[in-house]
């Protein structure tokens, strides 16, 4: 029987490289979703070079795991990676699916696209979409990421966390006017998730595609991290029943992942 050295064990200089490239990647990957997007600010938390910190971020932009901004040269998780960490999380698909006939029912009830959003990072991510069954309609695709303080379904789950969280977001964060309709104002992003929390949902116009209107509740099931949402083009939005029908239908997608948990 062949015997294996303690020196054979190691691993040899090539690997040993590649381990810890993986490692200062990975870092990198941590960094992001905390929220930090500038290189200085990236190249501080790595306490590695410049020219260190750029190879890795190229090997990273070229595997696709991450973006970077063409105006604003920030770096930025990439879909691919956001819809990883989504799966990945503790919850997450059994979430997806508790939801998913939820969401079918309001679909019927709305007339309306329906998502299942969640936010990572400074994005907010579509982790489950059922398209309005109309002609004209909205529709982004499961996987769609867009910034996290945007439109109505940026708005609910910020409410999910405390003032003290937000603002925290918010100083991390680069705040980008996707249409004109956007708001980057920080006193009233602030107000407007304060009045979310007070009503239990928000509602914009235009904010992240214009011509459209959104409707999103955040759902309290102990994870902060994900808000029903109905949206479709503005002039079909919103009669009471809708709202009605979105608020009774994370009521009971809360009720069902609590009682599965117990």
């Amino acid at each position: 029987m062949s015997s294996v050295t303690k020196e054979e064990r190691k691993p040899s200089a090539e690997i040993a490289k590649r381990q810890t490239t993986i490692g200062k990647s990975v870092e990198i990957l941590h960094i992001l979703a905390e929220g930090e997007t500038r290189f200085s600010n990236i190249q501080r938390a790595l306490g590695y070079g410049n020219g260190t910190t750029h190879r890795l971020l190229k090997s990273l932009l070229d595997a696709g795991l991450i973006v970077q901004d063409p105006v604003s040269k920030d770096y930025l998780l990439s879909n691919e990676i956001l819809k990883l960490a989504a799966k990945i999380e503790d919850g997450f698909a059994h979430i997806s699916l508790i939801a998913t006939r939820e969401m079918e029912r309001l679909r019927e009830e709305s007339g309306e696209t329906v998502c299942l959003c969640k936010r990572v990072g400074l994005r907010k991510i579509i982790a489950e979409e059922l398209a309005s069954q109309h002609g004209i309609k909205f529709e982004y695709g499961k996987g769609y990421s867009s910034s996290f303080h945007s439109g109505a379904t940026g708005v609910a789950l910020l409410s999910l966390l405390d003032e003290a969280a937000v603002e925290k977001l918010l100083d991390k964060a680069e705040l980008v006017q996707e249409t004109p309709d956007t708001v980057i104002d920080r006193s009233r992003i602030l107000a407007r998730v304060a009045e979310a929390r007070r009503n239990g949902y928000a509602v914009s116009y235009g904010e992240v595609t214009p011509g459209t209107a959104s409707l999103s509740v955040p759902l309290q099931d102990g994870t902060s991290s994900f808000a029903l949402t109905v949206v479709g083009p503005a002039n079909r939005f919103f009669p009471k029943s809708m709202l009605e029908a979105t608020l009774a239908a994370a009521r009971r997608i809360e009720g069902a992942i609590n009682a599965q948990r117990h």
